[in-house]
């Protein structure tokens, strides 16, 4: 589609559900809602490369600790693009998911907390609108915590993406994130996808970010980074920023 500057592959490498997960970063964490709470967030959030911008605006995700230990996830993004023609919106993926922590932290020692969060992406629309995928796709990725001290915590894993309409690939990260003051948490990541369409190089890039809570039940997220390798092509400049509720 011409809207979108013949970079539609390209942007896609990033803009599926691992650049969504882990609010406000790439990199998820094994920590589920306490049991009978939740978090719902409204955000925006994407990237630009080869001088147009795609991603999501507005996005909704609901996470409930429908089980100990369990999270119950929905997630209902309507995409975006920007370019020559202007700036297009349509129907994404809507994404399903249950996060389950298998292994507690041992606070006295070096074991961390580690989660399955498998992922179910379902297009809410055919894909020739440009932002909708051609298949329903799954996600099966581990996440470990540890917390180095008490300001200073860090986050690893990745996972297999299943992708039946174009090419599977993979998704890895770490992030280390200092807490500041009892509002202001500073995180920073480092991330690399493989390719999911022929022809597309591999991404690679980093995300400076920051949690800060007005209170104890609405909290501002933000991130910004942009790619380390093969910029021009995948990530010249990534954002996230939501607002969340929780209870």
């Amino acid at each position: 589609m011409a809207y979108r500057l013949g970079i539609v592959a390209a942007l896609a490498l990033l803009f599926a559900a691992p650049a969504r997960a882990g609010p406000p970063y790439l990199t998820d964490d094994p920590e589920p809602p306490p049991y009978g709470h939740y978090e719902l967030l409204f955000f925006t959030t994407g990237f630009g490369a080869n001088g147009g911008a795609t991603g999501d605006l507005p996005a909704m995700e609901f996470n409930y600790g429908g089980f100990p230990d369990t999270q119950l996830h929905v997630q209902l993004p309507v995409g975006f693009a920007t370019g020559d023609e202007g700036t297009k919106f349509g129907a994404g993926d809507a994404e399903l998911g249950v996060k389950y922590r298998f292994i507690e932290e041992d606070e006295a020692g070096w074991r961390p907390q580690v989660a399955l969060y498998p992922l179910v992406e379902i297009p809410l629309a055919a894909a020739s609108n440009g932002f909708a995928s051609r298949s329903v796709d799954l996600f099966l990725p581990l996440w470990a915590q540890k917390d180095l001290d008490e300001n200073w915590t860090i986050d690893a894993g990745g996972g297999y993406w299943i992708n039946p309409g174009d090419r599977n690939y993979g998704f890895a990260g770490v992030l280390l994130q200092r807490k500041l003051s009892d509002a202001l948490l500073m995180g920073a990541e480092v991330f690399h996808q493989t390719p999911n369409v022929q022809g597309i190089p591999p991404l690679t890039g980093f995300n400076l970010g920051a949690t800060y809570d007005f209170n104890e039940h609405q909290h501002l997220l933000v991130s910004a980074g942009r790619g380390i390798a093969n910029v021009s092509a995948t990530d010249q400049f990534t954002w996230y920023l939501g607002f969340e509720f929780t209870n």
